[in-house]
């Protein structure tokens, strides 16, 4: 007979299991620029002390990133800016050894970033 306190130790137990799973599956910082790159055809080479960047057959003079890790999830936000001052930003979430883009908005700025 399945009583009250068993339904209630499963579901503790299931909970355990499922955060410990999203804890050890969270992407780190070096898979989220790894997977920007390859999503966004960016091809970086090392040239000296130096990395450079290209994309669309244009070189990224500059670039930055903040990485926030809360363990559950994590985020990574991008910026590529070309030599005539454009910008290009990457918003990207990572969740179950997952990495998702993300739009700008209000959960971006509460929660992820």
């Amino acid at each position: 007979m399945i009583t009250k306190k068993k339904v209630l130790l499963i579901g503790i137990i299931m909970f355990i299991i499922l955060l410990t799973i999203m804890i050890i599956t969270t992407p780190s910082k070096k898979d989220f620029e790894q997977w920007i790159l390859e999503d966004n055809e960016i091809v970086c080479k090392k040239d000296g002390w130096d990395v450079k960047c290209i994309k669309d057959d244009r070189e990224i003079k500059f670039r930055s990133s903040h990485y926030k890790n809360v363990a559950l999830f994590s985020s990574l936000e991008a910026n590529y800016e070309y030599g005539n001052g454009e910008h290009i930003t990457y918003r990207t979430l990572g969740i179950f050894g997952k990495v998702f883009t993300h739009k700008d908005g209000v959960f971006w700025k509460k929660v992820l970033n």
